[in-house]
């Protein structure tokens, strides 16, 4: 299965920003305080600094793999056989990414907006967007992130900037919080906000693969200044004891804008962004789904298994919400995403020592 389409970094460098700020919109202020208290903030600084030298050494090892993705890599170490483990593999990580995601954004969705509606209901509104995304394809997805991403990062910008006369600088005391062995364990557990690097060494064939040293590096600076800002915006406006309950922060966040009697429920701006938000994420991430299972079996068409693997992250996602199990919070949870990152740099590093560039521009014309 060879991509004949592609992009340029501004849309690839959008698309992955938003696999990050996803998480700033459900739940990732709130666990750094939970893990760091009033020294929270800390935690993203260190999250991407660590990112940026992780990219730093995959883009360096890349000089000997050419414009190959993880599977053609995969392909060329170890066969026919290692790429198709490598891409079940991945192909499972992407559907329990989407199928929780799902379940999350529409939990979030029905608490501060359709309370009235049944958590199945708000599911298939998504369902159905995320769903006709993968019709129209990953380039699709990627030109409409380069549009609607910064527009959704604008409207965050406003919400936190809104609330800057709320903020107290006594919130920021202890400076240490819970201490600095716990802000570095909490750093270990969270550099999982970073898994999605797994789709930026998806994307490289999408792309010139001279480019990605300027996506991969601007999909870090960016993901990491909205991350510190989230972090530290939150932790400003409620002291550590109240964020650490404080569900949706930037929902809460949101609520302490005031315009007075002129301008009402502006908290309404913030369902707006966590809408556009998950169909993009959940757009993304499910595109890859199709797009890995189908190179992963060498299949000429992908559409006829959006439907089936829709049926399949729909029915993961009820079940998740019914575990009673908070899998974007959890630390174990959090330390298996991290096989977003470990993954492809185990694959890159043994695919560099291979030098399967030369090999791979052969096989892959």
């Amino acid at each position: 299965m060879k991509n004949k389409i592609g992009f340029g970094s501004w849309e690839a460098t959008t698309l992955l920003v938003n696999l990050v700020f996803a998480n700033i919109m459900l739940v990732f202020p709130r666990d750094m305080v939970q893990l760091g208290g009033s020294a929270g903030w800390m935690i993203p600084v260190i999250i991407t600094l660590i990112a940026a030298g992780y990219f730093a050494i995959t883009v360096k090892l890349y000089n000997n793999i050419g414009s190959m993705d993880l599977l053609d890599i995969s392909d060329c170490i170890g066969g026919r056989i290692f790429k198709v483990i490598i891409g079940l593999l991945i192909t499972i990580f992407l559907i329990l990414t989407a199928s929780i995601y799902l379940g999350a954004f529409s939990q979030t969705l029905k608490i501060i907006s359709l309370d009235r509606s049944s958590l199945e209901y708000v599911e298939v509104l998504f369902l159905a967007g995320m769903t006709a995304a993968a019709y129209f394809g990953v380039e699709a997805i990627a030109r409409i992130s380069a549009f609607l991403v910064p527009a959704v990062i604008i409207g965050f910008l406003l919400i936190t900037v809104g609330v800057i006369p709320e903020f107290r600088m006594n919130n920021l005391f202890p400076v240490m919080g819970e201490g600095a062995l716990e802000i570095l364990k909490g750093s270990g557990v969270r550099l999982s906000v970073f898994a999605m690097f797994v789709i930026l060494f998806l994307m490289v064939p999408f792309f010139k693969k001279q480019l990605l040293k300027k996506v991969g590096f601007s999909y870090v600076l960016l993901s990491g200044i909205l991350l510190i800002w989230s972090t530290l915006s939150f932790i400003l406006v409620f002291p550590y004891e109240m964020a650490a309950d404080k569900k949706i922060p930037v929902f809460q966040i949101a609520r302490h804008m005031d315009f007075g009697n002129y301008i009402q429920r502006i908290e309404s701006i913030s369902v707006l962004i966590s809408s556009i938000c998950a169909l993009i994420f959940l757009g993304a991430v499910f595109n890859f789904v199709i797009y890995v299972f189908a190179k992963t079996l060498d299949l000429k068409q992908s559409k006829p298994l959006i439907l089936p693997m829709a049926i399949i992250v729909f029915s993961l996602s009820i079940i998740s919400k019914r575990v009673k199990f908070d899998f974007l919070g959890d630390s174990i949870t959090n330390i298996i995403w991290l096989l977003g990152m470990v993954l492809p740099l185990i694959i890159i590093i043994i695919g560099a020592a291979k030098k399967v560039g030369t090999e791979g521009t052969r096989r892959h014309k």
